[in-house]
């Protein structure tokens, strides 16, 4: 029998992280045997309809499946069901979703339409993979009864050298969508700086601000400065404002995993779910609000912040081989082969 990963992204060949996620798991299980079905899904509605009547029916025809991992989301519910369909109708393989995106709280929520469709998605898996405990109790509250594994933090392939810094010096990066990152503009600093990454910048920034370019993610890594790599989102030095803002509570982001492959400590928002995986592994530091970022990095002694990279550094050899995915799939076998695998 042949285990198999469903992956599909419309962001493939962007400059930036978007595809990445989903293209390390690809690897990582690539590794360990798994087949990759790399689907090319349509956007357009007539076309979806076309790929469903005529190819569709083909994916698994002759496979001898064990395991499907389905990357979730593939941003058309229409195939996402006609695919869970093919895999019952044609297989007997146990079926793991692995959430990227929890949409329902992200980008479609209000939309009471998707809310039901995606729960009866997740409800049609046998087990799902999710970030933490606050998205797996998010989702219980919301009507998915599917056993569900948590992955805690998203593994990163990182070839680069890790970012060793050999003298503490208060200074932090910020990677990402900058253009969504407006905190950025009010952030003070007087003794420390902050190194930017990503894509459209502000025209300006405050003082001990510098922007550092535009790389592909595979390349980022070898580019990266700053003695923390800070995990925030939203309008707000305080941690709130916005939608991405609040999905900070549930959410593992994936910049996280940039930085701590990278061998550098993090800072989070202490309302974030990421939070409580960085205190338990001790590889950072959770604060309120980002308003006395001076202050909070001061107080910190050089002792206690290379002991927290010696964690990262630890940490960041176990991302780099897709620890957390395979041990979450693990459980989710365990979890499956307890339950049995579900018929409809």
């Amino acid at each position: 029998m042949t285990n198999y990963v469903l992956t599909s992204d419309i962001y493939k060949g962007y400059k930036h992280a978007g595809p990445k996620a989903k293209a390390d798991i690809n690897q990582f299980l690539g590794e360990v045997g798994y087949q990759i079905l790399d689907l090319d899904l349509p956007i357009k509605r007539i076309q979806k309809l076309g790929y469903r009547i005529f190819k569709l029916p083909h994916l698994f025809k002759n496979k001898d499946a064990d395991k499907i991992i389905f990357q979730y989301p593939m941003y058309t519910v229409f195939l996402t069901k006609a695919i869970i369909k093919e895999v019952r109708r044609q297989t007997n393989a146990k079926l793991i979703f692995v959430i990227h995106d929890y949409e329902a709280i992200r980008k479609y929520k209000g939309d009471q339409k998707f809310f039901k469709d995606e729960v009866a998605i997740f409800n049609a898996a046998d087990c799902l993979i999710v970030h933490s405990q606050a998205m797996k109790d998010k989702m219980r509250q919301n009507g998915v009864t599917t056993p569900m594994v948590i992955l805690g933090a998203f593994d990163y392939y990182n070839p680069q050298k890790l970012v060793e810094n050999h003298e503490y010096h208060q200074s932090i990066c910020f990677a990402g969508n900058l253009e969504k990152s407006s905190f950025l503009t009010k952030l003070k600093l007087q003794h420390s700086h902050a190194y930017l990454f990503g894509m459209d910048p502000a025209p300006q920034y405050p003082s001990n601000i510098s922007y550092e370019g535009l790389y592909q993610a595979e390349e980022l890594p070898k580019y990266l400065k700053g003695d923390f790599g800070l995990v925030w989102d939203g309008t707000s030095l305080d941690g709130n404002g916005g939608i991405y803002a609040d999905y900070q509570h549930y959410n593992a982001p994936h910049k996280t995993s940039l930085y701590l492959s990278s061998g550098m400590p993090v800072i989070v928002w202490s309302q974030a779910a990421i939070s409580k995986f960085v205190l338990d592994e001790h590889v950072g530091i959770a604060v309120e609000s980002l308003e006395n970022l001076d202050e909070t990095l001061q107080n910190i002694s050089a002792d206690e912040y290379f002991e927290l990279q010696a964690n990262a550094q630890k940490l960041a050899a176990k991302l780099r081989n897709g620890m957390m995915i395979k041990n979450a799939i693990h459980q989710a076998e365990e979890i499956i082969d307890q339950n049995g695998v579900k018929t409809k």
